[in-house]
């Protein structure tokens, strides 16, 4: 039977972050297409686009765990989240398995794996896209906050459980791992699902080994909303740009320690809880806040590179492909699946993570007007040759959820 009506899963009926993002912008063009859309959600307010479009929007008007000023209702609902259970079952009730998509994007942050369940014993066809690794990590990153290093511990082993990792404290990670066993066991999470969405190569490959063995896996590429305009001569630029939160995995701090090194003309777009020690390191740093799409745009076509120094996997680095799209290349961690995205020497170049003195040669290279010039031209045609729009998002996954359909 053909595809009619897709229901959409999210923590959030308001952009919030990437994936918010591509569930929301995805549910509109659907419906723009023709299909019954449903977003099931647990925390507004609700986008005013999305009503203005058409789509179904089911809220249940819940805090997310972190704003739930019940702490023991958040304990309790994080871990098994029994209205959003019921809610979602009275919805799917309504429709019929067999021309129906249940699409899971978030459910960690309210609705809990209790939803993913549901759907599963109602028989519907279920995906779900790997935003993240919350399918089998407790803290969602394969990285202990504590130790500053990517974890290569065997998730939910004995190893794990005992390791402090939690960005918090160790009491918050038995929490994450009773969320965890609940997901696992009673929320067929991941064992229950056959159908997974992956963005990049790096965590698809990290995930598969405790994933389903009977699992299908679909390449979608993530939207990139951004319109197509002149290369920035980045040779004529001489800033060096930083786009996200300001927090210690994400690499920011040894950004500034390179920068104060160098005495670069360096640029933080974004907000978080090092700003202060990142002015302490390099008070010269220009510091954004968050700020607008527009904004971020401006200073992209200021910048000679935009430098991208997680220390974590990540599963795509957006702001990478962002960069790339307005001409700029990149300065990125090895071992970041957006290393997947840069080809080396060509349209950027790759350092060792975590290693000042390599990122500072790095700069160094991209320094040579030339070199810049060339790797901003190859970023600039190497991501237009590709296709990120909404639409050709939409009809990838259109296609993958026929497919679906049809494997019955």
């Amino acid at each position: 039977m053909h595809l009619k009506n897709i229901v959409i899963v999210s923590d959030y009926c308001y952009i919030n972050g990437g994936a918010s993002k591509v569930a929301l912008t995805s549910a509109m063009e659907f419906r723009k297409m023709g299909y019954k859309v449903i977003l099931f959600s647990a925390v507004g307010p609700v986008m005013k686009e999305l009503q203005s479009c058409g789509v179904t929007v089911l809220n249940l008007g819940q805090y997310d765990i972190l704003n739930n000023p019940n702490r023991l209702e958040a304990f309790k609902s994080g871990i098994w989240n029994k209205r959003a259970e019921n809610e979602f079952k009275i919805l799917l009730n309504k429709l019929n398995n067999e021309n129906t998509i249940v699409h899971i994007h978030t459910w960690t942050k309210a609705l809990s794996s209790s939803v993913i369940r549901t759907a599963i014993n109602n028989n519907f066809k279920v995906v779900l896209t790997l935003h993240d690794y919350f399918t089998i990590c407790p803290n969602g990153g394969f990285y202990n906050y504590n130790t500053e290093e990517i974890c290569a511990k065997k998730p939910m082993s004995a190893q794990c459980i005992l390791c402090n990792c939690d960005s918090r404290k160790y009491m918050h990670k038995i929490w994450r791992v009773l969320r965890q066993l609940k997901q696992s066991g009673k929320g067929l999470t991941p064992s229950g699902i056959k159908n997974y969405i992956y963005i990049s190569e790096k965590s698809k490959n990290i995930l598969k080994p405790y994933l389903p063995g009977d699992a299908n896996f679909y390449y979608v590429k993530n939207p990139i909303d951004i319109e197509k305009e002149t290369q920035v001569e980045v040779q004529d630029n001489n800033s060096f740009i930083y786009i996200g939160r300001l927090s210690k995995e994400k690499g920011c701090l040894l950004f500034a320690k390179a920068a104060k090194e160098l005495s670069l003309n360096a640029v933080f777009v974004g907000d978080g809880e090092l700003r202060a020690e990142i002015e302490g390191i390099y008070p010269k740093a220009r510091i954004t806040g968050w700020t607008d799409k527009e904004t971020i745009i401006d200073e992209l076509k200021k910048a000679r590179a935009l430098v991208f120094p997680s220390l974590l996997y990540e599963t795509l680095g957006l702001t990478v492909l962002e960069a790339q799209a307005k001409g700029v290349p990149c300065i990125i961690s090895d071992t970041s699946a957006a290393a997947e995205f840069v080809k080396n020497n060509e349209t950027g170049l790759w350092f060792n993570t975590d290693d000042i003195e390599d990122l500072k040669e790095k700069i160094k290279i991209i320094m040579n007007n030339d070199i810049a010039e060339n790797y901003g031209k190859n970023a600039y045609e190497s991501y237009w040759k590709n296709d990120f729009s909404i639409e050709n998002h939409v009809n990838q996954l259109e296609k993958v959820y026929e497919d679906i359909l049809k494997r019955g």
